[in-house]
């Protein structure tokens, strides 16, 4: 419609007859009695009381930047035009000769070559994981030997290395397998901050809570959490306090245990 280059038309009329011309407007809102009506050839006819271009042709370049809902039964859409679009444009063709560079490709083949590495990426990860979960295996192997006996309850409490929560969960459950009855209290850190893991297996095992168990152990890193009587993770913000943490499961499986067993 722009390189068309059409007439921008605008004659006044009554609102009945604007509605009755069929012209665009939010009718919800006010309107005298008289309106203005914009045309633009037949592809646009809308009350408007606005600057307009004498041509669409003068509007130039135009680059759609975005498009969304603002609202109900509302979108927006904002565009950069003439040497604002120019300049846009350029500005990415900047980027795309940069990333060409970095990537030793022809412009028009930087799509085929990051499709290429993100293919090798997810390879890569493939492998990975795989890798993590053999270590996983073997560290699990390693953290049984050091299961823990407290008020005749198989405890294994342990800083370990891996990534995430996930990785912490998963670990978990591999221990609890092969435990089959006791308490796992896993603690990582990573990035700064410290995950925490519980499980209390069977579920009400000595009437120990995994959720409460947690809490308390996050405490001591900064942090906080919760869950299931059966599970619950935690999180904590100073890792330097992840071994204090650790430690202090035993002393205070006891503080949760003692109670219980008086009552």
């Amino acid at each position: 419609m722009v390189l068309r280059n059409i007439p921008v038309e605008s004659s006044e009329m009554s609102l009945k007859e604007a509605k009755f011309s069929g012209a665009t407007a939010l009718f919800g809102e006010k309107y005298g009695d008289t309106v203005r009506v914009v045309r633009m050839g037949l592809s646009s006819q809308e009350l408007c009381g606005g600057t307009h271009v004498k041509d669409t042709g003068e509007i130039g370049l135009v680059k759609i930047l975005s498009e969304g809902g603002i609202g109900a039964g509302l979108r927006r859409i904002e565009a950069v035009t003439g040497l604002a679009a120019l300049a846009y444009l350029r500005d990415l063709d900047d980027q795309v000769m940069e990333v060409a560079q970095i990537l030793k490709a022809q412009p028009s083949e930087v799509g085929k070559r990051v499709n290429g590495l993100m293919a090798q990426v997810k390879d890569l990860e493939r492998e990975i994981g795989q890798l993590q979960a053999k270590l996983a295996k073997n560290d699990v192997e390693g953290l049984l030997k050091r299961v823990v006996e407290i008020e005749g309850i198989q405890v294994i409490a342990a800083q370990v290395h891996v990534s995430d929560m996930e990785g912490l969960r998963q670990m978990a459950d591999l221990l609890r397998a092969k435990l089959k009855s006791g308490v796992i209290v896993l603690g990582a850190a990573s990035e700064g901050k410290v995950n925490f893991v519980t499980i209390v297996s069977p579920t009400g095992l000595s009437g120990l809570h995994a959720g409460q168990i947690i809490k308390e152990v996050a405490k001591i890193t900064g942090g906080s959490g919760g869950g299931r009587a059966d599970m619950a993770q935690a999180g904590g913000k100073d890792p330097s306090k992840l071994g204090e943490a650790i430690d202090r499961v035993p002393t205070l499986l006891r503080g949760f245990l003692i109670p219980i067993k008086k009552v």
